[in-house]
């Protein structure tokens, strides 16, 4: 469903809103992917770089608005990201987000029957 590039700017949002200084979640980016990652949340306003902070550090970036007003469609937007709804939503995703989950998943179900009834014939 959500690339692993969403799911990391999640858990970045989460963590510049709690003030972190560590990653709670350890996505395998690369420094040039974690810079990527910061310049697109900082361009949509998602984040600002605080003054006199180092770029593309946690504990540099502050939220430009509480966690609890930016969507998932504001980051899907800001990272320009793509939702797969090309197969059932996976069991382990579930287990990993827990509430948040089931939205999604009905989301994805939703979007995969409509999909489903889009005939090429028709196009």
């Amino acid at each position: 469903m959500l690339s692993i590039h969403t799911q990391t700017a999640i858990a970045v949002l989460h963590d510049i809103a709690l003030g972190s200084d560590l990653q709670s979640a350890n996505f395998l980016l690369s420094e040039g992917e974690w810079k990527e990652l910061f310049d697109k949340l900082d361009q949509s306003q998602l984040i600002r770089l605080l003054p006199d902070k180092e770029p593309g550090k946690l504990s540099s970036y502050a939220l430009r608005r509480p966690l609890q007003e930016v969507s998932l469609l504001n980051v899907l937007q800001a990272l320009d990201d793509p939702i797969r709804c090309n197969m059932p939503t996976p069991e382990e995703f579930y287990i990993q987000h827990g509430q948040i989950a089931n939205k999604i998943g009905v989301f994805n179900e939703v979007a995969r029957k409509f999909l489903a009834d889009i005939k090429i014939a028709d196009w």
